[in-house]
């Protein structure tokens, strides 16, 4: 028996080397493709299904001992796009053949919203799997997830593949068995952790590592396992930008908590403290970069508050460093912006989608605080046992893509980061989309009066209505406007969670309104019926721009979908927090009296008003996803030398 890390190589090396052979980087025409995959479908639809599915069982054979080649991929879309047909009534556009091909072969495809990404993923996913080798399908949230897999369950069970969602609260049994089947649909939220389970369950146990290799290889093989997964194998990301950009700040953790009343104490003494301090002379705040520093006075204040209180805060860089996190819950984490209290818990919001993420917490004591805070039971601080940062995770796949609607922006990114290329697909049919120029008025008061007018406007119309909005406190403000004025309209934000898919099945219908979070952006489609089309389809509403500009473009996105009409427009002030935040005072008193009253700025001077705060956002929040992957990279290193696996 040869010395363990030579077997262990070996044994890899035996798995990966048929998925290095199966992914061929030969590059084809895209036209070249479809031409293809249509002579292979010649003659599929006068087959019948019995023939159709002898097809079916000839190509897996095929595919499994030959592996993806190029004409073997070919026929394969062919008869999933007939066979999808069928069973779902939905047949493949050729732009979707695309976006399936780019995705085989382990790039982003960037697909218009409403160009059907969903059915599109079914051509990679079915042909990987019917070539042995498991798939995960990751999306957004659990709702979807499970929406998906049920919807094209169908499809795959025809094609003989078996399926399965993995959602939050399944029990372990469960769980396993829905790993065993060949395509997945989750969140890379839920199959992270499981492979972080994994990896504990694993440890140091080489013994534990061969029989985990030995699963990957022979499924068919009965014996129990003790993982979760098959191994990371092929990956496809819906939202890819969102899951592989907006997420990758956060570190996944698995963790045990830590209570005691000593504490919880500390908790409540941070805030007293906290409360005890004066901004600017005894501490400052930088809301752009989301910081609270300490002035030499706010020091010796709190060194000299602290001597009545117990032995915790007798050291001052403990001191110091807690008491700041107690002005951060107090001065930059806002309820109904950042998080919700629901059921006497703190949940956190997702600032980009809107929804809310009753899993996750803050680190370092700051959940804690901000539940001392707002009067909530304290649950505990935890203590890491295992963590990965998502850029980690996501490079740790043999084959990983994806698609998205907004990604170009980031392409380069993409690329530097996971070696991930970015493809664009045309649409299936020409846009429609009419993009008004966004407004910047002088201060809110006007903002929201062009608002109210724009929005009656196109309600007589008998247009609906998608007002975009940045948190739930600003939903609730714009619906607050609303009723002033006799505007029946719906609200979805984190509090209507739950409701989602039923506002947003009836927010395309005539006469309605929607004021939406961004969780309205994505995952879901707003029908419309031929008379809402006939009127110039649905009329979305931005109140304000958010950190990046692709997430403006998610919510323009949402109109004029699949060649139907629809327009979008936006309103914004120069007392916006983003503007208020980025710009000097004497820059924005010089514009609004370059401003003539109750009109906008000149269009080319509100784009680069707008602009400028948006892309230092963005280069912002980039340097800190790579300085994520510096602190990874360095502790790779220590972790190296000290010999210890990780």
């Amino acid at each position: 028996m040869e010395r363990w890390p030579g077997y262990l190589e070996s044994k890899v090396r035996q798995f990966t080397s048929k998925i290095d052979h199966l992914f061929s980087k030969q590059k084809y025409s895209l036209s070249h493709i479809v031409k293809q995959i249509n002579l292979y479908e010649q003659g599929l639809s006068s087959l019948s299904d019995s023939i159709l599915k002898e097809r079916v069982r000839e190509l897996k054979i095929q595919l499994l001992q030959q592996g993806l080649q190029d004409e073997l991929i070919y026929q394969s879309f062919a008869l999933i796009r007939e066979a999808s047909s069928r069973v779902l009534g939905l047949k493949h556009f050729d732009v979707q053949l695309l976006g399936g091909w780019v995705m085989i072969n382990g790039m982003i495809a960037e697909m218009e919203t409403g160009q059907g990404k969903t059915l599109t993923a079914t051509l990679p996913a079915c042909t990987v799997a019917m070539a042995g080798i498991p798939v995960h399908i990751m999306t957004a949230n659990d709702y979807l997830s499970a929406r998906d897999e049920q919807n094209l369950q169908p499809l795959y069970q025809w094609l003989g593949i078996s399926s399965a969602s993995v959602i939050d609260g399944m029990e372990t049994e469960v769980r396993t068995k829905a790993y065993q089947c060949a395509i997945v649909h989750s969140t890379s939220q839920q199959i992270a952790f499981d492979y972080l389970r994994d990896r504990m369950e694993m440890g140091d146990d080489i013994g534990k590592m061969q029989i985990q290799f030995k699963h990957i290889q022979h499924q068919h093989q009965q014996r129990p396992s003790p993982f979760l997964l098959r191994g990371l194998c092929f990956g496809i990301l819906d939202e890819a930008d969102s899951l592989l950009i907006d997420e990758a700040k956060t570190p996944l953790i698995i963790s045990k908590t830590r209570q005691s009343a000593e504490q919880n104490q500390v908790y409540y003494d941070a805030l007293y403290l906290a409360a005890s301090l004066r901004n600017i002379t005894d501490y400052t705040i930088d809301e752009q970069y989301q910081e609270v520093k300490l002035t030499p006075a706010g020091e010796a204040k709190l060194s000299e508050l602290a001597e009545a209180l117990g032995k915790y805060w007798q050291r001052k860089r403990q001191r110091d460093v807690m008491a700041t996190l107690a002005l951060k819950a107090r001065n930059l984490f806002h309820r109904n912006k950042h998080y919700l209290v629901r059921d006497n818990q703190i949940q956190i919001i997702d600032l980009l989608t809107g929804r809310t993420m009753p899993d996750r917490s803050w680190e370092h004591g700051l959940h804690q605080l901000i539940e001392v805070k707002e009067g909530c039971e304290i649950s505990g601080e935890k203590d890491p046992l295992a963590r990965i940062a998502y850029q980690k995770f996501f490079k740790r796949y043999l084959r990983l893509s994806g698609m998205s609607g907004t990604v170009s922006e980031v392409a380069k990114e993409l690329h530097s980061t996971y070696g991930l290329h970015v493809h664009k697909i045309a649409t299936h049919q020409p846009s429609q989309r009419i993009i008004h120029s966004e407004r910047v008025y002088k201060n809110s008061s006007q903002k929201w009066d062009a608002f109210i007018a724009a929005v009656a406007k196109y309600h007589q119309q008998g247009r609906p209505i998608l007002i975009g909005t940045h948190s739930v406190t600003d939903s609730e403000k714009v619906s607050t406007l609303l009723f002033e004025h006799d505007l029946a309209h719906q609200v979805l934000n984190a509090r209507q969670d739950s409701q989602e898919a039923k506002i947003i099945l009836l927010a395309g219908q005539l006469n309605s309104i929607t004021v939406a979070t961004n969780m309205a952006g994505r995952g879901t489609d707003i029908s419309l019926n031929d008379d809402v089309k006939s009127l110039g389809g649905l009329h979305v509403i931005n109140t304000g721009r958010n950190d990046a500009k692709r997430i403006d473009r998610q919510l323009y996105g949402r109109c004029a979908r699949q060649g139907d009409p629809g327009s979008a427009e936006g309103f914004m002030s120069l007392d916006d927090s983003d503007l208020v935040n980025y710009y000097p005072s004497i820059i924005r008193l010089l514009l609004m009296v370059i401003t003539k009253e109750n009109r906008p700025l000149i269009t080319w001077l509100s784009q680069i008003v707008l602009t400028l705060p948006q892309k230092r956002t963005e280069a912002r929040h980039a340097q800190l996803r790579h300085l994520l992957i510096k602190k990874d990279r360095e502790q790779e290193k220590v972790m190296s030398f000290t010999g210890k696996m990780e």
